[in-house]
């Protein structure tokens, strides 16, 4: 309609700012008026309708109250004089009296005297009467008639009936005609509003179509125009005189602009005393590329003085080198005049100081240009990037670095073993590769604390790297598992220097204070050949074989053969959910607690913290911990999560652990029944990916009866990110109901900012690596630093894991981080033995 309506009347309704508003003050009126007509009539309706039912009852009543007398002594004539006195009555149809048997007795219808009614309308409005003898009167609409019956009693017995009949056809006619007045009324008011909307609207936008063409003839550049004097105070009229007093304003303006244009390039000389206070080096030069200032950073820089460079071709004074290839790099102020630009070096670009002396930069050129857009010569600009440079350099090696011990990590033991296989395939050529998986070392952890495993790990991986060749690789790629790889070394060989490795480690002792330690080390050896597949196949080959030793006693090699091996690991992996199934059988799983604190000065809870939260404002009290998860073995000893968990996670047991984890967590809640209870569990990353797990949770956080506010759910940073949209999602659901969310050692990635954003957590778990080792390592404190500054930002509190020691506790506290947890605040206890 709209469409049709434009295409038909485009200037009246859509050009003409007047139409339309005459158009919508027409439209609303007729609406308006429409709408009172609408009520008007309608109730009038139901007024006249009300009026004419009432009075047909009213007049059946009182035939049936003055017939009784006469209709017992069947004196016809009087019924005939007390029904004919009704004819008077205005609308009446029909007025009639019946005995009980329904027979006419008297009638303003003569014909109808001494009949019986039998028709539809009279059966169906007697036949309420009949049924219900306690019902005495009814009414019924028909054929444009209101048809009422009231019933003749006499001592309580009913002998008959009294019957009037009105004719509503006069009431339309009357409500008819009340309609179409109505309508007149509403036509005469839509054309009267619709000529005065015009005559005032006329007035009104005759100025503004003055106002229109005068800004018309400015868009076109004159300002030599002149519009009547409004002394008016509406709008329109404040509007005109403002608009006078910009033009005015603009021819003033244009003069002023071009004796500041003239003066701006005055202030040529100025400008270059500011250019001695800016932090970046500058160098301009004339169309020839010959140096004209260098301002003072950039003299440190170059090692020219302003007034030994000036007049110097630009490539004399700024020599710049590729670091990669030694070769000179295109010169920037040609490259911006062929490029009529702004332009940028190239990465790695050093600059040589005239004194030799190298400093990596990063810079940009621009032409400079005259008034009428001529470029006159380029400004050059440009910074030392060496500490960034160091930085990124010292970054690029802790990612391909284990902190602890120095050696290369996972990932890029990865790469080089992808290049192990490429020289393999391509070369036909032998290599080895050794995974190694400490025995005991969780005994140390555990006993002394993290501080003491470090060490041990520092000093071991330094005996085990004295035996190795200088061709090959040794890698961290986990907590306590190693590998070797073994460049041009065939299987007999790599053998041999695998027991080497295994007796320098058994000859080893390690000492923590007044204990001492034996540790021992479980060797899985893979040959690396053309026929050996991808770098996941090879790894797991390694691994297959490692855990096969560890089945085997421990302290042992054991070479990889398919077929050997494929019996070890069925072997493995029954014993493995044999023991985790009897644990559940046999109830030997275990729930232990490692407090929280406050270790921030001004922690007032999460920023989103809902009603009924326990985190919605510190108070003393507050019990904040981490639930942790133990089994009791055969003969009801420990074993610390480190032996069984990496078996249930590659057996895809950890579901079952995580639902089991969660029920007795939440029945224990349910014990206590105390609000100041705020705790931790940690979920896997087979639970996060497995959406029955997410409807067992929402089940259990439904039908439970705990309050999710005193839940966290605790994932890894890894277990997130390997699947981010299922993480993403897993998060959210859960939140909807309460709860909250920390991700565990995070920072532990170097992808871990990235990430972030798309993580809806509540709390980040600061990497223990990072946090053990802050007090003596920059770049922990750094990252650490920077890890709690960026929470902050995106109003996330942090929680620093590893707090061993009280200094790293309050160098926790300087920074700001929130909340600290380790063996330095407490050790983790059975959950039964927690005080109320």
């Amino acid at each position: 309609m709209t469409a049709l309506t434009r295409k038909l009347f485009p200037n009246l309704f859509f050009h003409s700012l007047k139409s339309r508003i005459i158009g919508t003050v027409l439209l609303l009126h007729a609406v308006l008026m429409g709408l009172v007509v609408t009520d008007m009539v309608s109730r009038q309706q139901r007024f006249m309708e009300n009026q004419l039912a009432h009075e047909s009852r009213t007049l059946a009543y009182t035939l049936a109250v003055n017939a009784p007398s006469w209709l017992l002594s069947r004196d016809v004539n009087a019924l005939g004089e007390l029904v004919t006195s009704l004819k008077s009555v205005k609308h009446l149809n029909l007025a009639l009296i019946e005995n009980i048997n329904g027979k006419v007795l008297a009638s303003t219808e003569p014909s109808l005297f001494n009949m019986t009614l039998t028709d539809t309308a009279s059966t169906t409005l007697l036949a309420p009467l009949l049924d219900n003898p306690v019902l005495a009167a009814n009414q019924q609409l028909h054929d444009g008639l209101v048809d009422s019956i009231s019933a003749i009693s006499s001592n309580g017995q009913r002998i008959g009936y009294a019957r009037v009949i009105l004719d509503a056809a006069p009431v339309q006619a009357e409500l008819d005609a009340v309609t179409h007045k109505g309508v007149i009324y509403t036509l005469i008011a839509i054309i009267l509003g619709g000529v005065i909307a015009w005559l005032v609207i006329r007035k009104v936008t005759h100025r503004l179509n003055l106002l229109s063409n005068a800004a018309d003839s400015i868009a076109a550049g004159n300002l030599a125009i002149s519009l009547p004097n409004y002394a008016g105070l509406d709008e329109v009229s404040r509007l005109a005189r403002d608009f006078s007093q910009m033009v005015s304003a603009l021819e003033l303006n244009s003069r002023e602009r071009d004796r500041a244009n003239a003066a701006l390039y005055a202030e040529k000389e100025r400008a270059l005393v500011t250019l001695q206070s800016i932090g970046d080096a500058v160098i301009t030069t004339d169309i020839e590329g010959r140096v004209e200032f260098l301002n003072p950073v950039a003299e440190t820089l170059t090692g020219w003085s302003n007034a030994e460079a000036s007049g110097q071709p630009l490539q004399q004074v700024f020599k710049i080198i590729s670091e990669i290839t030694r070769l000179p790099v295109e010169n920037p102020v040609e490259k911006a005049l062929l490029q009529n630009g702004v332009v940028g070096l190239a990465n790695h670009t050093v600059l040589i100081r005239r004194d030799g002396h190298e400093v990596h930069i990063e810079d940009s050129a621009a032409p400079i240009r005259e008034r009428d857009n001529r470029i006159i010569g380029v400004v050059l600009v440009f910074h030392d990037v060496g500490e960034k440079r160091k930085l990124a350099h010292q970054l690029s090696y802790q990612a391909k670095h284990d902190a602890l011990t120095g050696l290369i990590n996972r990932s890029e033991f990865e790469r080089e073993l992808e290049y192990l296989l490429d020289s393999a395939a391509s070369l036909q050529r032998e290599h080895a590769l050794l995974y190694l998986d400490l025995d005991q070392f969780k005994v140390v952890n555990d006993t002394c604390g993290h501080s003491a495993g470090d060490e041990l790990l520092r000093q071991l991986t330094a005996r085990i790297q004295a035996k190795m060749r200088e061709s090959d690789t040794f890698a961290r790629l986990g907590g306590d598992e190693f590998g070797v790889l073994l460049e041009n070394c065939p299987l007999d060989q790599a053998e041999r220097l695998a027991n080497v490795l295994l007796d320098e480690v058994g000859a080893f002792h390690f000492t923590w204070l007044d204990m001492s330690f034996a540790v021992g080390v479980s060797i899985g050896l893979v040959a690396i050949t053309a026929s050996s597949g991808d770098s996941a196949s090879v790894l797991s080959a390694a691994d297959t074989a490692c855990y096969a030793a560890k089945d085997k006693g421990r302290n042992r090699v054991q070479v990889y053969s398919p077929g050997d091996i494929e019996m070890a690991e069925r072997h493995g992996e029954m014993h493995w959910v044999a023991r985790i199934a009897k644990a559940f059988e046999d109830d030997r799983f275990r729930l232990y607690y490692q407090p929280i604190i406050v270790a921030g000065k001004n922690v007032q809870g999460r920023q989103h913290a809902t009603p009924g939260d326990p985190h919605s404002e510190e108070r003393p009290g507050l019990q904040h911990f981490e639930i942790l998860l133990r089994m009791l073995d055969e003969e009801n000893n420990l074993v610390p999560p480190g032996s069984f968990i990496p078996a249930a996670e590659r057996y895809n047991l950890m579901v079952e652990i995580d639902r089991w984890v969660v029920g007795n967590v939440f029945n224990w809640l349910l014990a206590r029944n105390q609000r100041s209870i705020f705790c931790a569990i940690n979920l896997s990353g087979q639970s996060v990916n497995d959406d029955r797990f997410l409807a067992f949770l929402i089940d259990q956080i439904k039908a439970s009866g705990v309050t999710p506010q005193q839940i966290c759910f605790e994932i890894t940073e890894t277990a997130a990110i390997s699947n981010l949209a299922k993480a993403s999602n897993f998060i959210k659901t859960i939140k909807s109901l309460g709860c909250s969310f920390s991700l565990d050692d995070f920072g532990s990635g170097m992808s871990s900012f990235a990430y972030l954003k798309n993580l809806p957590v509540d709390y980040l778990k600061i990497d223990g690596s990072f946090v053990r080792d802050m007090i003596n390592d920059p770049i922990d404190h750094a990252m650490v630093e920077s890890i709690n500054n960026i929470g902050h930002v995106m109003g996330i509190e942090t929680i620093a894991e590893f707090v061993e020691t009280q200094a790293i506790l309050e160098k926790l506290r300087t920074i700001g981080v929130d909340y600290a947890q380790g063996y330095g605040i407490a050790k983790p206890g059975p959950l039964e033995d927690m005080a109320p």
